[in-house]
């Protein structure tokens, strides 16, 4: 199964080239990504903490991944919408592919590992927009046994589950 209309954020990107799986999620996944995710996602280091580039160029210029720009106006749009309590929690990669994904009349995925975008989505009301780094490699066949939690169906599940009780609550919105 080729995934079409995924966005990932820069930690997906980079947990990728650590674990040496990039090309091979590229070639099953049609990846796109922001422009910020690509300035965000430079290097990754290892256990010794030497640095490894990372250069998203070639595979732009191939058409291996798409980059897009979205306009600031997208991005003032789910800044007005919330307040300080979810988007100081967000990159700056994160909250302009999030804006993209919720401003698109197409159903995008966004897969990420930090909490927030998970509760955004459940806050939202788009948790089936989420997906785990976990969920996706198992369904294009490249499945990791020890992947840190952060990538996990378990870790999405619970943080959209957390933001579908702000969403009751009425918590998180700027208004």
């Amino acid at each position: 199964m080729k995934f079409r209309l995924l966005l990932l954020d820069a930690n997906i990107v980079i947990y990728l080239h650590e674990l040496g799986i990039w090309s091979h999620f590229i070639e099953k996944c049609s990846v796109t990504l922001t422009q910020t995710v690509i300035d965000e996602a430079q290097y990754y280091e290892d256990e010794e903490r030497i640095r490894y580039p990372i250069d998203l160029k070639p595979d732009i210029e191939s058409k291996k991944i798409q980059c897009i720009d979205v306009p600031i106006k997208t991005v003032e749009k789910l800044v007005r919408k919330y307040g300080p309590v979810y988007l100081e929690k967000l990159d700056d990669g994160e909250a302009e592919s999030l804006a993209f994904l919720m401003d698109s009349q197409e159903k995008w995925l966004i897969s990420s590992s930090d909490r927030i975008v998970f509760k955004t989505l459940g806050r939202e009301g788009r948790s089936e927009q989420g997906i785990s780094l976990e969920e996706i490699l198992t369904n294009i066949g490249l499945t990791q046994s020890d992947l840190k939690y952060q990538y996990t169906k378990i870790f999405r599940e619970k943080n959209t589950h957390e933001g579908q009780i702000d969403s009751i609550q009425g918590f998180g919105h700027a208004d």
